[in-house]
């Protein structure tokens, strides 16, 4: 398919942004370098103070489309906002501070035109260090493990229920699925790229490109203490609003022994060591025990 064909789908890059400036330009600028031509960016800048809005009005091209919130939300919220506006027929997401690379649209809308049962696309990065504090470092060797091999349409929500492998700036999804999932949960401060990606996965399959088509930037204060706790919440939320199931509970099960072990080692609430000798937790034990040895 030829991006600049007049018939190729519009895709409608979300981009959500609050104080991103130091890293905006090289985002957008990436947009822009888009082979594939056909799309709109709808820029929604959550009430920033920086210089972020000077820096997108900066753009003389149409297809950039500015909004100003009317107040501040948290990101979950002003994606659901940014959402209303787009008038694509899928829809991608672009954090202010990662970078596509030029055939990263052209090549994802390639794949999801060919296979129309398939209505979410994903594909490889790469990361961007922005510090080298021994938090960003091990952030960057948490995610250097992901491992992606090309498949063509297949279910991906039993694997999402085992953890999230999948950096949104590199998801597409068909808007028709997109309003299937009834948006992104808007108490949900950490996790509503996970749950949206498993609730759209109840309805379509998804096509993967292993090719690095993103950069996805790390900074040294993503995996803080506070976000870890939230992490296990949150996920225990997601898991019980899903359709109730044998994975469902497995899923579970798994979360609450990944909570343990955290609260063992990090809080040393050594109860929790009693807690793992419950039999339910012994297949997620060896499973972690075996990861950490192959690793």
């Amino acid at each position: 398919m030829n991006g600049n064909n007049i018939n190729a789908p519009l895709v409608s890059v979300i981009m959500n942004c609050y104080n991103g400036g130091k890293y905006l330009k090289e985002a957008i600028d990436s947009v822009l370098k888009q082979t594939y031509t056909n799309w709109e960016l709808i820029f929604w800048d959550n009430q920033s103070t920086d210089e972020s809005p000077m820096i997108v009005k900066s753009y003389d091209d149409k297809r950039i489309c500015y909004y100003y919130a009317e107040s501040n939300k948290p990101l979950s919220a002003a994606r659901n906002l940014a959402i209303q506006k787009a008038n694509g027929e899928y829809v991608a997401f672009l954090d202010s501070d990662d970078v596509w690379l030029p055939e990263k649209l052209q090549k994802q809308i390639d794949g999801l035109t060919k296979q129309s049962n398939a209505g979410i696309s994903y594909c490889g990065f790469e990361t961007l260090l922005t510090s080298d504090t021994e938090s960003a470092i091990n952030q960057a060797k948490f995610y250097s493990k992901f491992s992606y091999k090309s498949h063509n349409s297949k279910s991906i929500y039993n694997r999402l229920l085992k953890g999230n492998f999948i950096i949104f700036s590199t998801v597409i999804i068909k808007r028709n699925i997109c309003d299937l999932t009834g948006g992104f949960s808007e108490h949900l401060e950490q996790n509503e790229d996970f749950e949206i990606l498993l609730k759209a996965s109840l309805h379509t399959n998804a096509i993967c490109i292993s090719n690095v088509l993103v950069k996805y930037r790390i900074h040294s204060s993503n995996n803080s203490y506070l976000n870890a706790r939230k992490n296990f919440t949150e996920s225990e939320y997601i898991f019980s609003n899903l359709p109730k199931s044998f994975l469902i509970s497995m899923a579970k099960d798994r979360n609450k022994t990944r909570e343990k072990i955290y609260f063992i080692f990090f809080e040393k609430k050594w109860s929790d060591v009693i807690d793992l000798l419950n039999p339910k937790y012994w297949p997620h034990l060896a499973y972690l025990v075996f990861k950490k040895i192959i690793e």
